[in-house]
């Protein structure tokens, strides 16, 4: 039988293995019928409230209630959207309000962590272990989703502060799913890792490939996600799935030791720029292990592309040393281009962009962004849609693509990417704050580690530590500026703008 839906991709899994553990977290497990039964539940309450292929927010992450939630908003035809409690509360509100979100669903304690936000909301809170069992029928599961109807809408930040929200479909997933199948030969009963958040889409694909391959979804607690040792050790993970940072982090704390995973056979890492010495860390300690770089944007759903790191190419000199993200997806296309929109020869620096299946339908209310980076070239002459990413790369000898940065000024940190001005927006709120200017920091590896924000301002360390209190109402913890400088006068070009190259080469110091 074709799969249409992600729901009846997780069916399948369940009928040939209803009493293999889908999900586990610590010592609590669900059985793939246990998982099916619960979602069921939740499908079943939100249909009873009136749901129709709507959006369905899940409130948490790393708790079984999660899980349940997204597969059931699945069960019953709707799509999921993420909701992290730790955003702040403009965030929350305005994903609330964009997505038009009537129904929520999650465990008691993160619901207790936003409750405070919506009291000017209207929506129906559902909390999966207070439902009675009830089940509803496959044929009503199956027949009530299409492929180009979405499965779950991603929020990534905008230049406004404005999140976006980037809608994928069914058949975007399904397309992405089977690439990975036909790339990784993994046998059912693999023990995956769950490492990423649900609002980063690597989620959707530790989730998701693990069910419609009959694994088993090993979720850390949140105290274990920078330092796994213990949790790659007691899951026997096979499958693993993180930022490159965490190997930097590790290897610090002595966790790298010869042969300490034996047991994973697949490292995947994706999210940030993946330095060549951290694999050849991460490979005396699993060396059992492939090791491969992922990329792709939230926009071309999830990985489009891979680098596998392997003995033969250990002596390949890679752009400072950076790992490259490869070659494309068997069902994806990658292109560098000018400005002009003509492809780059070998060994130019342009942008990167995408076409194929996993391109999604482009941002939820938001039709001019839309048709601003989802766009046809006039030299590819079959009309399709390509994604301009706005990373920019070139093309190297070995025909890999290697990734050295963004077009715009943007930052990722921990997989997480915002946009500069977002964070200066919020600190120029601040009356004790004129004229800021924000730029990014990296460490040796060329990692960025956080940002700096300089200002012509006079502020002490009372001041500063006002601001920090006061911006985490409306700016994520992990981007608010290590250092806030006070600087005399801001460097310019030639041009008159303020040069933002000089003012990183004065944050490194720092």
């Amino acid at each position: 039988m074709k799969v249409n839906s992600l729901a009846q991709a997780v069916a399948e899994s369940a009928a040939k293995y209803p009493g293999r553990v889908a999900i586990k977290i610590k010592d609590e497990v669900l059985t793939y019928s246990d998982l099916m039964q619960k979602s069921a539940q939740v499908a079943n309450t939100l249909k009873e409230q009136g749901a129709n292929k709507e959006a369905v927010g899940i409130v948490g992450q790393r708790h079984m209630a999660s899980y349940i939630g997204v597969l059931g908003a699945l069960l019953a035809g709707c799509y999921y959207v993420p909701i992290n409690p730790k955003l702040s509360k403009e965030k929350i509100i305005s994903i609330i309000h964009d997505s038009n979100i009537k129904f929520l669903v999650g465990d008691i304690d993160n619901f207790s962590r936003i409750e405070k936000y919506l009291t000017d909301i209207d929506y129906n809170k559902i909390i999966p272990s207070e439902l009675p069992k009830s089940i509803i029928a496959n044929d009503d599961i199956f027949n009530n989703t299409r492929t180009n109807e979405l499965a779950y809408v991603l929020y990534t930040s905008g230049s406004t502060g404005h999140p976006k929200g980037v809608q994928v479909s069914h058949a975007n997933v399904i397309s992405f799913l089977e690439n990975m199948k036909s790339i990784y030969p993994i046998k059912a009963g693999f023990r995956a890792s769950q490492m990423f958040d649900f609002s980063f889409d690597p989620s959707v694909s530790d989730m998701f490939f693990t069910w419609y391959m009959g694994g088993t979804l090993c979720v850390p607690l949140e105290e274990e996600v920078m330092t796994p040792y213990d949790f790659i050790r007691r899951e026997r993970i096979n499958f693993w799935n993180s930022i490159p940072s965490i190997i930097g982090f590790m290897k610090k704390m002595g966790y790298l030791s010869n042969g300490a995973f034996p047991s994973i056979e697949y490292s995947m890492f994706c999210g940030e720029q993946f330095p060549k010495h951290y694999a050849d860390s991460w490979r005396i300690a699993a060396p059992n292990s492939t090791i491969e770089n992922l990329y792709g944007p939230t926009e071309a759903t999830i990985y489009t592309s891979r680098y596998l790191y392997s003995n033969s190419k250990e002596k390949e000199l890679f752009c400072n040393n950076i790992i490259p993200i490869g070659e494309a997806f068997p069902s994806m296309r990658i292109e560098i281009i000018n400005e002009i929109s003509d492809r780059e020869n070998s060994g130019e620096i342009g942008e990167i962009v995408y076409k194929g299946p996993q391109l999604t339908q482009g941002y939820l209310n938001d039709e001019n962004k839309t048709n601003y980076v989802f766009v046809q070239f006039d030299w590819d002459k079959s009309g399709d849609i390509w994604y301009k990413s706005g990373d920019l790369g070139f093309l190297n000898k070995s025909g890999s693509i290697e990734c050295i940065g963004r077009k715009d000024n943007q930052i990722k940190l921990g997989g997480r990417r915002i946009e500069i001005g977002e964070i200066e927006a919020v600190l120029s709120k601040f009356t004790l704050l004129q004229d800021v200017v924000v730029v990014a920091i990296k460490n040796d590896d060329q990692i960025t580690t956080g940002c700096v924000a300089f200002t012509m301002s006079d502020i002490n360390k009372e001041d500063q530590i006002r601001i920090r209190r006061e911006s985490m109402q409306h700016l994520e913890q992990v981007f608010f500026p290590k250092k806030i400088v006070t600087i005399d006068e801001f460097p310019r070009s030639s041009s008159g703008k303020i040069d933002r190259k000089e003012l990183s080469l004065k944050s490194q110091s720092l």
